[in-house]
């Protein structure tokens, strides 16, 4: 599948699952995650081929905007031909996300789903290996206090609440595995 293709295909499960991401977001910070990534993927839908996940970034705004956009520019990278593995490309990806983000795994936030996926892509298992590695990091999120982020000042940091990150990350990887399973 091409990464026009893909876009597209997040863009729709954005669509349904806009409501759930803002729902988890209001329980550990400002609510407006799915809303924040629905109009990052709506702009990335009008933008030219190999500018997609810079449009994202742009019309999303924010941390969380380049934080998911380096994601998204890799994976672009990816479907677009590079010559080098998914590994390497999400590889490079946590290691800007853990730099500018300042995070790491245990922290409650995307970190602790697209770890474990890394981890898995780069031990040769594969996309729908990753996608359940990133399902655990985000399920594990849900005991978690929070260390970073708007969710340190909520109520017990944030536990009991999953991270909207974490499951957005899923949900960017799962839509990467369908699209890869396509012919």
């Amino acid at each position: 599948m091409s990464a026009r293709g893909y876009f597209e295909r997040l863009l729709s499960v954005y669509v349904s699952e806009q409501q759930r991401l803002d729902e988890l977001d209001a329980a550990i910070g400002d609510g407006d995650h799915g809303t924040t990534m629905l109009r990052g993927l709506k702009a990335s839908e009008k933008a030219d081929a190999n500018k997609q996940a810079k449009a994202f970034m742009r019309a999303s705004g924010g941390a969380s905007g380049t934080l998911f956009g380096l994601i998204l520019h890799e994976i672009e990278l990816h479907l677009n031909g590079s010559d080098k593995s998914l590994a390497f490309h999400l590889n490079r990806a946590l290691d800007r996300i853990k730099v500018l983000g300042k995070a790491e795994p245990g922290d409650k936030s995307m970190v602790d789903a697209l770890e474990p996926a890394v981890t898995t892509l780069d031990a040769g298992r594969g996309i729908n290996a990753a996608v359940a590695a990133a399902a655990e990091g985000r399920d594990a999120t849900r005991d978690m206090a929070a260390r970073r982020g708007r969710a340190r000042y909520v109520e017990n940091a944030g536990a009991r609440h999953l991270d909207p990150g974490a499951t957005s990350v899923c949900l960017i990887l799962q839509a990467l595995a369908d699209a890869e399973e396509q012919p």
